[in-house]
C-alpha cells in the first residue's frame, strides 16, 4: 500500500512536470512565430525603424506610413518597394546641393520609363525634413512646400520637423541617406559608410534591374 503510493505520487508529479514543459514548449514557439528576429536600428542588416507623419507631394499634405509600405515576407525575386530615404533640413548648404545636383538626374533615372528597375519592382524616394536650429533659420511647412518645388522634385517630403525621427533614427548631420529594401531591412546607411561610395551607387548595385 505504502509503494503504491509513492508510485502514485510520483506518477502525478512526473504528468506535472510533463504539462509545465509542454505549456513552456507551446509558449516558446508561440512567440517565435510572432516574434520578428531583426533588431529594429538603422545600421545596415536592422530592420527600419518606423517613419509616420504628415507628407507634401506637391499638391496636398497626406498621411504617410513606411510601414504601409513594407512587406516582412519579401524576397528577391518577388515584387516590392525600395526606398531611399533622406534626412535633410530645407536650409542646409549641403542638402541644397544634393537637391540640385542629384536628386533631378536621379529621380528621372529611377522614375522615368527607362528606369533599370523590373516591372514588378518600384521605386521610392522620401526625404524627411528635420530641424538643425541653427540661428536664423526659418522652419515650417511653407518651408517645405517651396524646397521641393524649387528643385522640381517628383517625390514625398515628409514634415519632420519636431526632430522626432530624427532621433529614433540617430541622424547627426545632413543630409543623411537610408535605403530600405521591401522586406523593411536595411541595405544601406551613410552614417556606416560601408563599401559604397554613396546610395546611388548602393541602389544601382542593390536594386535588381530589369536583366535580372
Amino acid at each position: 500500500m505504502y509503494r503504491r503510493k509513492i508510485s502514485e505520487e510520483a506518477s502525478a508529479r512526473a504528468d506535472a512536470t510533463m504539462f509545465v514543459t509542454v505549456i513552456f514548449v507551446a509558449a516558446y514557439s508561440i512567440i517565435a512565430m510572432t516574434t520578428n528576429p531583426f533588431y529594429t536600428g538603422t545600421s545596415v542588416g536592422d530592420m527600419a525603424p518606423d517613419l509616420e507623419g504628415s507628407v507634401w507631394d506637391g499638391e496636398s499634405w497626406s498621411v504617410y506610413k513606411l510601414e504601409d509600405r513594407i512587406n516582412t515576407d519579401w524576397e528577391p525575386g518577388l515584387p516590392g518597394t525600395w526606398i531611399m530615404v533622406e534626412f535633410m533640413d530645407t536650409n542646409c548648404g549641403h542638402c541644397q546641393q544634393a537637391a540640385q545636383d542629384n536628386f533631378p538626374p536621379a529621380q528621372d533615372y529611377w522614375f522615368g520609363s527607362s528606369s533599370p528597375a523590373p516591372a514588378e519592382i518600384n521605386v521610392e524616394f522620401l526625404a524627411v525634413s528635420i530641424k538643425l536650429d541653427n540661428p536664423g533659420w526659418k522652419y515650417g511647412k511653407p518651408e517645405i512646400q517651396e524646397f521641393r518645388s524649387q528643385y522640381s522634385h517628383e517625390f514625398n517630403y515628409m514634415d519632420g520637423q519636431d526632430n522626432v525621427f530624427r532621433d529614433i533614427w540617430e541622424v547627426q548631420g545632413t543630409p543623411s541617406y537610408f535605403l530600405i529594401a521591401p522586406n523593411g531591412i536595411v541595405k544601406y546607411s551613410s552614417p556606416e559608410g560601408g563599401s559604397y561610395e554613396n546610395v546611388w551607387a548602393a541602389m544601382d548595385d542593390l536594386i535588381p534591374s530589369g536583366g535580372q
